[in-house]
């Protein structure tokens, strides 16, 4: 894609970080860990991730309307299971903000929305298998760049799990390292490519995009590595560097 397909790639971005972000969150809400007003104010944060998935969708059918143009990664069946995810779990939202049902009722409607969501990531790796590099950035934006959004989300809204703070950074770092590695290689064919068919775009939107992805990440890593509590502010700084680096990532498909 080219940096003017903004609106396909946002629209990608935005909908992969939604969806694995909740994953990461319904993991948290499954481990019975937080209280009830930890879980409380969580569920007030998530209109964020509704607010992304509503966008998405927006985008890519306004651009598709105006294009008339069809891609290659079948994003009809692709829009197709974000929207059943953002049924579902608004559907789930409501229940749980309105308390509605007893709580093993709502625990099956998020596992529910469990299940569309794998569905949506298995949906997008079977999609961009024959391509590792689009597949590696697939991953990285959905559970790394998910991962962080589900982290600030739970700092947002002020989690006591200590447990947190310790393994989702690594779980991200880990994956991030293993799209860098999956990346790096890739740098010396849109390198030849830039020579021979004179086309620069996707090697520097795929270097940078490599190197805000280990940047979003460093910061990430900060509030572990000085042993301090994260902060909303640096979180939030990490999320923008990610949100970039899945852009650029895009552009260099």
């Amino acid at each position: 894609m080219a940096w003017f397909d903004w609106p396909f790639i946002l629209s990608s971005v935005f909908a992969q970080l939604s969806i694995g972000a909740f994953l990461i969150l319904s993991a948290v809400i499954f481990s019975g860990k937080l209280c009830f007003g930890q879980s409380d104010r969580l569920h007030r944060t998530m209109p964020v991730l509704w607010l992304l998935l509503f966008t998405s969708l927006i985008l890519r059918e306004v651009n598709l309307m105006l294009s008339q143009v069809h891609s290659v990664y079948s994003f009809s069946t692709e829009a197709m299971l974000v929207t059943v995810f953002f049924v579902l779990a608004l559907l789930y939202w409501f229940a749980e903000k309105a308390l509605l049902g007893n709580d093993k009722l709502r625990k099956v409607m998020l596992a529910v929305v469990v299940l569309s969501g794998l569905l949506y990531l298995g949906h997008g790796l079977i999609q961009r298998s024959e391509h590792w590099l689009v597949a590696a950035h697939f991953i990285a934006t959905t559970l790394c760049g998910g991962t962080l959004l589900a982290h600030t989300a739970l700092v947002r809204a002020e989690h006591k799990v200590e447990e947190v703070n310790k393994y989702l950074p690594a779980l991200g770092a880990v994956i991030a390292v293993v799209c860098f590695l999956t990346g790096i290689p890739q740098l010396a064919d849109l390198a030849q490519r830039a020579e021979v068919l004179n086309e620069v775009g996707p090697f520097v939107a795929h270097v940078f995009s490599l190197g805000l992805l280990l940047a979003s990440v460093g910061v990430w890593l900060m509030p572990t590595l000085t042993k301090s509590k994260p902060a909303l502010n640096v979180m939030s700084f990490a999320l923008i560097l990610s949100l970039v680096s899945s852009y650029c990532a895009g552009v260099g498909y």
